[in-house]
């Protein structure tokens, strides 16, 4: 009993941590992010720790789970070779450990999410998740069960069903949650909503000024999945459609995780008052992880800005407070509560795309794609 038992335990938590490795395989795919407390996951997703040799490393978590699972599978309907069996997920798990214990390592302290307090718990979970499988494969090894072949012939059929009940559930998640991440909210629009939106001179902007389609992004300079959403848009978007869309930025600074947040939003600030915001804008999302006042200060030097406003921008924050508290205020009010969110006004409604894969819902409706001429479809490899 205490072998089966065991190794039912090996199944279900080698099962979970192959649905986690999916999810996250599909997540890295794609650039889709899954519920994440912080930014922990999209740093890990954008970082160059995501791929080994251009296939995304969570892929081989899959497999490799999926291994542990034949072979704790395999030795029910073959008890006979148990302990090969056994000494097999031991050893595996073995490396498995190893693996993920690199890979927490890093980004725990490469990427040093320990030290912002917003690991990836996804991550987390899928190297607790062979830990567990480890240490049951382990204790497992001195276990050997007993039992006639009609007994292990009804624990395998349990095993697989139990199983296949995890996959599906795991993935049913991941399908809900892939709905959620592309469905935005849609409201109707109204001259007080648009008055604080942008109809009062506020944010910066550039394309068509009368263009009926007007997408508000509020933002955030040290933000991950902000910097993907600004390569997308300015690499694959708005260069198309500069006279169909009227392209406002706005702040949103996550100073509770991003500590240069808002000293960055202060120097592109200075940099606009200098005539030159979107220069800084670029420049900054472009430096995203080497993003440091010094860094600050080199950048605004080499734009021919007079870096020493620059300089007493970062350092007396409240220069340009009004201004970024106000983004902040408004776009709260708006139903802003994370980065990058985009406000897509168009015919009457604003839509309220919490993250790249709502924009891209959005600017893929019916309405909104017949106004643009085409289907909006970002190759988000080629914008890392």
């Amino acid at each position: 009993m205490r072998a089966l038992l065991l190794n039912r335990l090996i199944i279900l938590f080698a099962g979970l941590g192959m649905v986690i490795s999916g999810l996250l395989w599909v997540s890295h795919s794609t650039g889709y992010a899954l519920p994440c407390t912080g930014t922990g996951c999209d740093v890990v997703a954008r970082s160059s720790y995501a791929r080994f040799l251009g296939i995304p490393t969570a892929a081989y978590g899959f497999f490799y789970f999926g291994l542990l699972l034949v072979l704790a599978l395999s030795r029910l309907q073959y008890p006979e070779q148990w302990r090969f069996y056994a000494q097999a997920l031991a050893g595996l798990s073995t490396l498995g450990m190893i693996a993920f214990g690199y890979l927490t390592y890093v980004q725990l302290f490469v990427l040093e999410l320990y030290a912002k307090g917003s690991p990836c718990w996804w991550c987390l979970a899928a190297a607790s998740s062979n830990a567990l499988v480890w240490l049951l494969a382990l204790i497992g090894l001195r276990a050997v069960p007993t039992g006639t072949a009609t007994r292990w012939g009804y624990e395998l059929i349990k095993a697989v069903m139990m199983t296949l009940l995890v996959i599906v559930a795991g993935f049913a998640f991941g399908a809900w949650q892939w709905m959620q991440v592309r469905t935005p909210d849609v409201v109707n629009s109204d001259e007080q909503k648009l008055k604080l939106l942008y109809k009062d001179g506020q944010g910066w902007r550039k394309g068509n000024p009368q263009a009926p389609l007007v997408i508000v992004e509020f933002s955030d300079f040290q933000c991950p999945a902000c910097k993907q959403a600004y390569e997308i848009l300015e690499q694959q978007f708005l260069p198309k459609h500069k006279e169909k869309v009227l392209f406002i930025f706005r702040h949103y600074p996550l100073t509770e995780i991003h500590p240069m947040a808002w000293i960055g939003a202060s120097a592109a600030e200075e940099a606009g008052a200098q005539g030159k915001f979107w220069e800084m804008y670029h420049a900054l999302f472009q430096n995203q992880q080497e993003m440091t006042p010094l860094r600050i200060e080199q950048i605004a030097q080499k734009l021919g800005l007079d870096s020493q406003k620059v300089r007493l921008a970062m350092q007396k924050e409240d220069l340009y407070f009004k201004t970024i508290y106000r983004d902040l205020k408004e776009g709260s009010e708006l139903g802003v509560n994370s980065t990058p969110t985009f406000i897509v006004v168009f015919k009457g409604k604003m839509h309220i795309a919490r993250g790249l894969g709502q924009l891209v819902t959005t600017l893929n409706l019916p309405e909104i794609q017949a106004y643009l001429g085409e289907k909006f479809e970002p190759k988000v490899e080629d914008a890392l």
